[in-house]
């Protein structure tokens, strides 16, 4: 049993080190699992729990170490970082772990830093820090402190988010309760294999609570844990994991068969995947991703739903597409382009600790870039659809200000389905999580008139 408990131990303190630098945090803690040969067993979702939450609460549980000690966690190597993430999230925040188990994860991470150093200056400092986080309490003192137990955001994201939401006529506290929370897991089916219908009448049948989407008629919604028949159904590509908001943007933008279609920013290619099904494979799309390891992914996607024959990819900066397809060669473009993700907090854990503003106003630079070179590839009379999974005007609205104050050829076209318009700019709509209990989108469609501008 005792060495169960240090396999179960050892293999979270190394899925939280592993999870400081590769995303997504479940390949860590695959990795994790396999490593310490611990799959399949009652412990599999027990380290997934902890390392999940380690990461929700990352920046509350540096400001919780350095409160009690002292000691600035980012001053240590991942190897003494992650075993100290992980005693601080189990003493301090964990309330459904039993004081045997407190204790027992205690002792085996004071054995794991030992066996990592023996540096005896170091190793006496580390084993206070360890004492003083099991055995001490913290308890919030200041606004910000209050705000990091709360809504587990950095005070830097709080005070952006409360200034956007001002400006957007939200309520920030409604709007963090419900973006914090998953309150199902959404599908798309993929219609080139499978009908909706027949998809919930399987899944029920095995005791799944599942129900259709309420924005996009290709989407389901399923409660509670994932098993091996959802598993399944992904990796044949019958399912696809997309949010409805995401599967929204394709809708709008309804592209017609027999269509040139550029996805300036496809992985991992939920959107461009769709654009394949809702064309009947009947059209052309040509997929922008810079990075190597995401277009990997957006190849197995396109493999395993069916459509890899229609589309292309190219492993290149969105802002050669000019270059590479030339201009004025596309029906339509989607522009999804890189954002803080800030409508996507609960998926997205390390945007809630490292949020900076100069971080944004780079993106929002890179977006508008973006958003250039797929105006100069669409053809005239084409549609744009240009999208975004953040809730800051500086990324939505102020960036479509700007395009179409500088490009009079461009034509928004009116938005107010299924979502709701924004106030900065009403022609355009936002999907809320507080609200439409979705991630929180931004869309601007925009046509090319041949006959302004001149």
């Amino acid at each position: 049993m005792s060495g169960e408990w240090q396999r179960l131990v050892y293999a979270t303190i190394y899925a939280v080190r592993v999870g400081l630098v590769i995303k997504p945090v479940q390949e860590a803690i695959r990795k994790a699992i396999r490593r310490y040969k611990l799959e399949s067993t009652r412990y599999d979702k027990k380290i997934s729990g902890i390392v999940y939450n380690v990461f929700r609460n990352l920046g509350l549980l540096e400001k919780i170490i350095y409160d009690l000690s002292g000691i600035n966690i980012n001053d240590l190597p991942r190897e003494l970082k992650a075993p100290l993430y992980v005693l601080a999230y189990i003493s301090q925040l964990d309330n459904k772990s039993s004081k045997t188990t407190k204790r027992t994860f205690k002792r085996y991470i004071t054995r794991y830093i030992f066996t990592y150093t023996k540096e005896k200056e170091l190793l006496s400092r580390i084993n206070e820090t360890i004492k003083i986080i099991y055995e001490k309490k913290w308890e919030p003192q200041t606004f910000e402190d209050k705000i990091l137990l709360r809504y587990k955001i950095s005070p830097q994201l709080y005070n952006a988010l409360e200034k956007a939401l001002r400006k957007l006529q939200e309520n920030i506290e409604e709007f963090l309760d419900k973006t914090m929370k998953i309150e199902y897991r959404v599908f798309r089916v993929n219609k080139l294999k499978a009908s909706v219908d027949a998809i919930i009448n399987y899944l029920s049948s095995f005791g799944y609570i599942v129900e259709r989407g309420k924005y996009s008629p290709q989407a389901i919604r399923v409660k509670g844990s994932l098993g091996k028949e959802i598993i399944k159904l992904v990796e044949t590509g019958i399912l696809v994991p997309q949010d409805e908001s995401s599967m929204v943007a394709v809708e709008i933008l309804s592209p017609r068969p027999s269509s040139k279609i550029a996805d300036l920013c496809a992985a991992p290619g939920g959107k461009t995947t769709y654009l394949a099904e809702i064309t009947n494979l009947k059209s052309e799309i040509h997929s922008f991703e810079i990075y190597k390891d995401r277009a990997k992914r957006l190849r197995l996607l396109l493999e395993r739903t069916g459509t890899n024959n229609v589309v292309r990819i190219y492993i290149e900066d969105a802002r050669k597409a000019p270059l590479i397809l030339g201009n004025e060669t596309m029906d339509y473009v989607l522009v999804d382009p890189p954002c803080s993700s800030t409508g996507a907090l609960a998926r997205n854990p390390d945007v809630r600790w490292r949020y900076r503003q100069e971080d944004v106003e780079k993106l929002s630079t890179l977006q508008y870039e973006i958003l250039v070179a797929g105006w100069k590839i669409l053809k005239k009379k084409g549609r744009l659809l240009y999208t975004v999974c953040s809730v800051l005007p500086l990324e939505g609205e102020y960036v479509i200000k700007k395009f179409i104050e500088e490009h009079k050829d461009a034509k928004l076209i009116d938005l107010g389905k299924p979502f709701k318009k924004s106030p900065i700019l009403p022609q355009t709509m936002r999907a809320w999580p507080h609200i439409h209990r979705t991630i929180g989108f931004y869309y601007a469609l925009l046509e090319k008139n041949p006959w302004r501008g001149r």
